[in-house]
């Protein structure tokens, strides 16, 4: 209790980083919670922040040489991982009648960066909380204006495993891309919304400003 009280203050004293929206009109940006063990059988504790790696960076400032890697995994955890990486299109993928292509963001994303921050995701450990919507999003990562963005619709807070977001990204990324030419360049560009039943979205889009 009192380790988790010390982590919570230091964290109000860590983190000055504010969210680089990668919204559209009707949305409500919120900071991200999550909630994990920093140490092997030390206790649950929460870290905000305006995206995952924000979160990482507050966390390695309160235990220097942090990052998601290093932190405990849980069976959940691994199980969820090993999903991903699963060679059968029928386990535990996103309904693909609940995707929409070219809606979500303020425009198509580079699917190179968007694979990257999939990647990204499937290494964060924990739980990933946003408060209740509708329409409650929270930024989950973004680099070369390519954002990825998850949405709670439903009116009480919701929290999932943070890697569960790497496959309705991936969604995305795989339903929803055109190529383009440039010189002998080729450019794959994506945007899309995968909803869920259980009242939630995840978006992969260009965000309004710049990352």
């Amino acid at each position: 209790m009192m380790l988790t009280s010390l982590v919570s203050g230091m964290l109000l004293a860590a983190v000055s980083v504010h969210a680089i929206p990668a919204s559209f009109d009707g949305m409500t940006i919120s900071d991200i919670t999550w909630t994990g063990q920093v140490v092997e059988n030390g206790p649950m504790v929460n870290f905000s922040g305006p995206s995952l790696y924000a979160i990482e960076q507050s966390i390695a400032a309160v235990y220097p040489g942090f990052t998601w890697a290093s932190a405990p995994r849980s069976i959940d955890q691994d199980a969820a991982t090993a999903d991903l990486h699963s060679s059968d299109d029928s386990t535990d993928i996103p309904t693909p009648s609940l995707l929409k292509c070219w809606e979500g963001g303020a425009g198509d994303a580079d699917s190179v960066h968007i694979n990257e921050g999939v990647n990204y995701l499937q290494s964060v450990p924990g739980w990933c909380n946003n408060g209740p919507g509708p329409n409650n999003c929270g930024q989950i990562s973004c680099s070369y204006n390519s954002a990825i963005m998850w949405c709670n619709h439903n009116p009480y807070p919701y929290k999932t495993l943070c890697q569960d977001f790497a496959k309705y990204a991936r969604a995305v990324m795989t339903g929803c891309h055109y190529t383009t030419r440039e010189s002998a360049h080729y450019n794959v560009w994506t945007r899309g919304t995968q909803n869920d039943e259980l009242g939630f979205s995840v978006i992969a889009a260009k965000p309004n400003q710049d990352c």
